[in-house]
């Protein structure tokens, strides 16, 4: 049994009356549930007192409204009222009665009380709506009679004394443009804003990419170095020049990159961060030397390497910390955590050259890798919880702490089965070059991924911005045509009306006025004018007149009501025609915006129609259409709406559809239209369809003519790769 649910339609305009019929419709939901839940006897019985005590409140409140606006039929009313209130002790002893046939009982009764309810309210209460009405407009009458608002009349006549009325009607109609100007302003200014600091975010992961750079090409020095300095200065020499050579280009072309003019704004954001960077070259320079003068052990070599690096990667975690927004300082914080792990990695492949060396069976034995394990780890927290879905599927397994740990310790093993420690140490340095090579590419494939990202974003801001300017030049534009129409609107007709009035004192009474098209108060003017025109007239005349306009009136009404269906229609399918469908369009929009239900759209295109009118002649091609149209209206809801919008085009507007549900009816819809068959004489035509899909998103489209271009495109897309298909923007 369905719930009985208040509708709008139920109301009787008194909200408290409103307020109690929505009580009695949720104590029948109680009811309701109290059948369904088996509830004792006390909770029912409690549900039953509700009712009765509140019928008696609420048929009390409305008999004495009743009885004030002196409603005619308020006697047989009351008696509706009181058959009921003896009814209620009579259902809750049934509700009570025979255990065997309760069920059905108490059914009864709840079919009962709702077919009461709904006819209590949309009958009887309903009936007495007109005369709510009569006696509020009454009210309304004797009150305009008196003075009302006596501040606001002030301040009118005062208004009124200083302006014209053309100027009243100018300025009000510049308020909301001047209002639509600072709220576009300060959207503008929003908009400026997150443009500008994604343009810091692009000079951001500039340095970030160069700063890899750097790192890892002093990562392989460093190991290269602590390997020379480990096998007393005699392997890896020539590695170690060739590394030193490509770590110089890519400082000086970062240090050279810096200076050009277009890179002034990262320049001067990473400008508290130079003095470091130009330490750490200095400091690499005297390391190179002291090296190369056999005057530092492994430990110093490896110590120097690892606080250059450290320095180059603080520049990168501080941009961090700039106000670039919270998404943005995530993607960059992934970044420098992979960058982290990655020079961890690094240092492993230092120690472990120096071990390589002994016959340490235990890679974890050295405590220092064992801590740089345990910042692998924090380092890898750090990614998860600052890195996107995108960023994670780039790390992939190389973001598995345990699992990284348990290969290190089987390469390293590996690598210890081998013969003599200089093959150990050359094969320990390929194995983690390879790590830290891998380990680079998905630095790279981040920073490519966040590069593209802020592009994007970028792209699409600068578009925004260029399309809020050109709607604003658009509304401008259109608003001050509106205001000097409006205020030729008002102002010609009054003095058109003024004109008349002193003709007419001058005994002039054969002055007509155009009908309005609107019956607004320049309309009731020209028809208060028309009126005592008239009355000055001949009885006769005055009466043959009246009744002739009445004719007149009925039938242009019906003309007009004939054109208006004409107008909405396409004439050849029935369908809706484009410029009605523009109307509903942009309506069920609105409603998309007030209410947030989601709203998609279809675009049909008969595949190769002009084939069907080429070959089987004009007629053939109207009934494939009228077909066409019939197979769409047959399989859309009743909410739906089929539009013809060109010559074989179609569009269905879709109220409350998610994009995923239109596009399963619209391969539906293919299927069925794939399938007709229509017979011209002796020879059967089918036919396709091509069908492009979109859903409104109010943060991505301005208004109807985008939303429907975004479906076409998709349209588009169908045709251009096969036909018979479906597309979904």
């Amino acid at each position: 049994m369905a719930d009985l649910v208040w509708d709008e339609g139920m109301s009787v305009g008194i909200d408290s009356l409103d307020d109690d019929h929505k009580q009695l419709i949720a104590i029948l939901a109680q009811l309701m549930s109290a059948k369904n839940d088996k509830f004792e006897q006390g909770h029912i019985n409690n549900v039953f007192e509700q009712l009765e005590c509140y019928c008696q409140l609420h048929f009390a409140k409305e008999e004495a409204f009743l009885a004030k606006i002196d409603y005619q039929q308020l006697v047989a009313h009351k008696q509706s009222h009181q058959d009921f209130i003896k009814k209620i002790p009579q259902l809750k002893q049934q509700w009570f009665g025979d255990v065997t046939e309760q069920e059905v009982v108490k059914d009864q009764i709840i079919l009962f009380l709702q077919q009461w309810l709904i006819k209590h309210i949309l009958e009887e209460d309903l009936d007495y709506v007109p005369a709510i009405h009569c006696y509020q407009q009454f009210q309304l009458y004797k009150t305009q009679k008196k003075a009302k608002n006596p501040w606001l009349r002030y301040f009118s006549v005062k208004l009124s004394s200083y302006l014209t009325l053309s100027h009243r009607v100018f300025i009000t109609t510049l308020l909301p443009v001047v209002a639509v100007l600072i709220l576009c302003f300060f959207i503008l200014k929003a908009n400026y804003q997150r443009y500008h600091n994604i343009s810091k975010v692009l000079g951001f992961n500039s340095v970030i990419t160069h700063v890899n750079g750097i790192t890892h090409s002093l990562q392989a020095e460093r190991g290269l170095s602590t390997g020379y300095t480990s096998s007393n200065y005699r392997n890896f020499a020539e590695q170690l020049n060739t590394r030193r050579k490509d770590t110089d280009s890519k400082i000086n072309y970062f240090l050279w990159l810096l200076e050009q003019p277009e890179n002034a704004e990262m320049k001067k954001s990473i400008s508290a961060y130079m003095l470091n960077v130009q330490q750490t070259v200095t400091n690499l320079s005297i390391l190179r030397m002291h090296l190369d003068q056999n005057m530092v052990s492994f430990n110093d070599t490896y110590n120097a390497y690892t606080q250059l690096i450290g320095q180059l990667l603080s520049v990168a975690d501080r941009l961090v910390h700039r106000e670039i927004g919270s998404s943005y300082g995530n993607d960059i914080s992934a970044i420098n955590a992979i960058l982290r792990y990655k020079e961890f990695v690094g240092q492993i492949r230092a120690l472990g050259l120096k071990m390589a060396e002994s016959q340490q069976a235990d890679l974890y034995q050295n405590i220092d890798i064992s801590l740089l394990f345990g910042k692998q780890i924090s380092t890898l927290r750090t990614f998860a919880s600052s890195a996107s879905l995108t960023q994670k599927s780039l790390c992939a397994e190389y973001c598995d702490a345990i699992a990284q740990r348990k290969q290190l310790e089987l390469s390293y093993l590996k690598v210890m089965a081998l013969g003599d420690k200089d093959t150990r140490a050359a094969h320990w340095f390929k194995v983690m070059s390879d790590k830290v090579d891998k380990l680079n590419g998905i630095v790279v494939g981040l920073i490519s991924e966040f590069d593209e990202k802020i592009y994007k974003e970028s792209l699409a801001l600068r578009t925004e911005g260029y399309l809020i300017v050109f709607a604003l030049s658009l509304f401008l534009l259109a608003a001050i045509f509106f205001a000097l129409v409006l205020n030729y609107s008002i102002i010609s007709p009054v003095r058109k009306l003024t004109y008349a009035l002193n003709d007419m004192s001058a005994g002039q009474n054969n002055i007509h006025f155009e009908p309005m098209a609107n019956k607004d108060e320049i309309g009731s003017m020209q028809l208060a004018f028309e009126k005592l025109r008239r009355k000055l007239l001949q009885a006769d005349v005055y009466k043959a007149t009246v009744n002739q306009q009445k004719k007149e009136i009925k039938y242009r009404k019906s003309q007009q009501d004939h054109f208006q269906q004409l107008a909405l229609t396409d004439a050849l399918t029935g369908a809706v025609n484009r410029h009605h469908f523009n109307e509903v369009l942009d309506q069920e929009i609105a409603n998309v915006n007030n209410h947030g239900q989601p709203l998609s759209i279809m675009l049909l295109d008969i595949d190769h129609f002009k084939k069907v009118n080429d070959n089987h002649g004009h007629g053939a091609g109207d009934e494939v259409l009228v077909l066409f149209y019939q197979t769409c209206l047959e399989a859309v809801r009743s909410s739906d709406v089929v539009a013809r919008i060109g010559g074989e085009e179609f569009v269905i507007v879709m109220p409350n559809t998610e994009l995923v549900n239109a596009h399963k009816f619209a391969e539906r819809l293919r299927k069925k239209i794939a399938l007709l068959e229509i017979n011209i004489g002796n020879k059967k035509i089918s036919v396709t369809v091509s069908i492009g899909v979109s859903q409104w998103q109010n943060d991505y489209f301005i208004n109807a003519e985008s939303f429907v271009a975004h479906a076409d495109k998709s349209l588009y897309q169908a045709k251009n790769s096969g036909r018979n298909k479906v597309v979904v923007a």
